[in-house]
């Protein structure tokens, strides 16, 4: 104290100063010691017969050397301190924190300014709704800092301090920030935080948290400007959002561990290793972060683990799937997949999969004891092959047995390897080849060649709840094609069916994958059982055989605009043609006549069945009317059945030209009532 009481004496005699009976006042504009900037400093002594005296010093302002300049002290006030061997010292005093953006209220305050070591600390601060200590020291060229702080309000620490590209609702922090360095250079910092209740968006909406319970590790060590860091995140309460995915981590066990290097001045961020756990799913990887104009994932390698894909899906899958063609799908089963990703595009896919189910909400698909590995490239010169099995197939209600295929996928190429068989409804359908090629902006093209075998006409219809109708599907498929929204098959299906066969050829679509898909094609009847397609169809009891053709057939979005047909008697049928009383009144009402000939009309009532020569009724359809024929042209109408035997009958059509909607309600009126109407 006495070598102070004499540098305040000579102070005196070269500084402002005021001298009283009660005591003595120094003031002292600037003082410089080691960086550390004094300004404003006052002396005051007490009244010298005072034993002992009271020195006191107060500073406007303390700026602080590198690495703490954008903090300075305010309205210094120590009561007690002293200034020996070129080292101030203010064990106890209160001071105001300020910086750049903000500005706290009086806080206990200590100063240790000297020629090898300058310390400083700042405790009980308000800041936010919490509490904040500062603590910082130097000796020679080397520095170390803490900061801790409790309970601070999120919400308003943002208000001081804005955090870019995030509002923040609510929320609570405590976290301790410790860094060292040399001179002004950071050389180490570690931050250890917890976040309570936080609740926050992104200003586009597309991230977000609800009441997290986040707790977090920061650590770097700074050689040479290269930054090696690591850090572990982990979310124990709330809901966390990014879209279109929403988690909520209660007991869930979400966790993200990293460790990279940064350089400081790229604009690149290398994370040399990641991993991401959440209830069974296990990712883990490394990356390289381009944040040059926006942030972008420049490369990646990514291994997934899921022994759960029933959970993966649920929280991960179905959000992706909402809004898409797949919305509904569900999977069940386990992954291991290898991915890696360059320029935010995906160029290298290797996944292996186990007990793989899949489920439709809406019953377009499942399917069962599904394995394999799927390989992929976004690479032309690619040869490395997939296979891919299963037990169980369901296509809406079409089933389809246990089948493997190989194939070989490659940027936007699909081609199937070798011949598959499928198994499906009493018979098969062989694919020899199968090709799919995406286009941008487009539909795919896809290539199709091989056979349908010996398909049970009696199960398709019966998995499809259509009138139960026998006999098999066959016929050699040489080239289906879908190119520019068309598809085209060359070659012909057969479908043998009421003891003849139904040929379909020239099938070509436009459209398939709008809302108005287009359809046309030819079909050719040949010798069709009557007697088997009326019962089927409880139509009215006939005998004999039917032929005809349908051409230029022309539906969209399934239903027909145009199309000239024609069923009728073939003209070598030499079996029996015999007609029911229901048949001849049904026949009639499509025909919209009702006139039978003399003969008929009076014996109509005493017979059930009649005999006929021909047959034959053709349409030609167009703009929503249906032009009408029969086997030959009468003065009054046209003849649907001629008269032949005993007791025979004839049907003539007085309505040549009828409404389709009309004839489609005729035929529906038939379909579903045991009572035909004649009109």
């Amino acid at each position: 104290m006495a070598r102070l009481i004499t540098l305040t004496l000579v102070l005196a005699a070269i500084c402002p100063a005021v001298m009283a009976a009660n005591g003595m006042t120094l003031n002292i504009a600037a003082i410089n010691i080691n960086a550390w900037t004094l300004q404003g400093i006052h002396f005051a002594l007490s009244d010298p017969s005072i034993k002992p005296q009271q020195l006191t010093l107060s500073i406007a302002q303390l700026s602080l050397p590198k690495p703490y300049d954008d903090l300075n002290l305010v309205n210094i006030h120590c009561p007690t301190f002293t200034w020996q061997n070129q080292t101030l010292s203010c064990p106890q005093g209160r001071a105001t924190l300020r910086s750049k953006r903000w500005q706290s209220p009086s806080a206990n305050f200590s100063l240790l300014i000297g020629k090898q070591h300058s310390a400083f600390t700042v405790s009980d601060l308000h800041l936010a709704g919490g509490t904040l200590s500062i603590t910082a020291n130097k000796q020679d060229t080397q520095w170390q800092a803490k900061i801790i702080a409790h309970g601070v309000d999120i919400a308003l620490f943002q208000k001081a301090l804005p955090l870019p590209q995030i509002k923040i609702k609510s929320g609570r922090s405590h976290f301790q920030l410790t860094a060292s360095g040399w001179q002004s250079t950071i050389e180490k910092f570690a931050l250890k935080a917890n976040l309570l209740d936080l609740t926050a968006q992104s200003p586009d909406g597309r991230l977000a948290t609800e009441a997290v319970d986040l707790s977090t590790e920061l650590s770097a060590h700074n050689r040479a400007g290269l930054w090696q860091w690591q850090s572990h995140t982990a979310i124990n309460k709330g809901g966390l959002y990014s879209e279109p995915i929403y988690l909520e981590a209660n007991g869930l066990g979400l966790a993200l561990t990293a460790q990279g290097s940064w350089r400081s001045g790229d604009n690149i961020l290398p994370i040399d290793t990641f991993s991401f756990q959440h209830k069974g799913l296990a990712v883990n990887g490394s990356a390289l972060l381009d944040y040059n104009e926006k942030l972008k994932l420049a490369a990646a390698t990514v291994s997934l683990h899921s022994d759960d894909l029933q959970a993966l899906s649920a929280l991960y899958l179905a959000p992706i799937f909402t809004q898409t063609p797949l919305a509904g799908i569900s999977l069940t089963g386990s992954l291991n997949a290898d991915v890696s990703i360059v320029q935010n595009t995906l160029s290298r896919l290797t996944a292996t999969i186990n007990k793989l189910a899949v489920h439709d909400s809406a019953g377009r698909i499942s399917l069962n004891g599904g394995m394999g590995t799927i390989n992929w490239a976004d690479d032309e010169t690619f040869t490395l092959p997939s296979k891919f099995a299963w037990q169980k197939l369901q296509i809406y209600a079409l089933p389809i047995g246990a089948a493997r295929l190989t194939f070989l996928g490659r940027a936007s190429h699909f081609n199937l390897l070798e011949q598959t068989q499928l198994t499906f409804l009493g018979g098969n359908i062989v694919i020899r080849q199968f090709a799919w090629h995406a286009k941008q902006q487009q539909d795919p093209d896809i290539y199709f060649a091989g056979s349908v075998n010996k398909v049970s006409l009696e199960q398709v219809s019966k998995a499809l709840n259509w009138t139960p109708l026998s006999g098999i599907i066959s016929g050699t498929i040489p080239r289906i094609e879908y190119h520019k929204q068309t598809l085209s098959l060359g070659g012909d299906l057969n479908i043998q069916v009421f003891d003849g066969n139904i040929k379909l050829t020239k099938l070509a679509s436009a459209d398939l994958f709008t809302d108005y898909p287009k359809f046309y094609s030819d079909l050719e009847i040949t010798n069709l059982d009557l007697q088997q397609l009326t019962s089927t169809f409880k139509f009215g009891g006939m005998t004999g055989r039917l032929s005809g053709f349908v051409r230029q057939l022309v539906l969209e979005n399934w239903h027909p605009i145009s199309f000239y047909a024609w069923l009728g008697t073939p003209d070598d049928d030499d079996s029996s043609h015999r007609i029911s009383q229901k048949a001849v009144k049904n026949i009639a009402s499509i025909g919209g006549g009702g006139a039978f000939d003399i003969l008929s009309r009076s014996v109509l009532s005493l017979f059930e069945t009649f005999g006929y020569d021909k047959l034959g009724i053709g349409c030609y359809l167009h703009n929503g009317v249906c032009q009408l024929t029969g086997v030959e042209a009468k003065a009054e109408g046209f003849a649907i059945i001629t008269g032949g035997g005993l007791p025979r009958i004839s049907v003539i059509g007085y309505n040549p030209q009828v409404d389709w909607n009309v004839l489609m309600e005729r035929l529906n009126r038939i379909s579903t009532s045991d009572e035909a109407i004649v009109k």
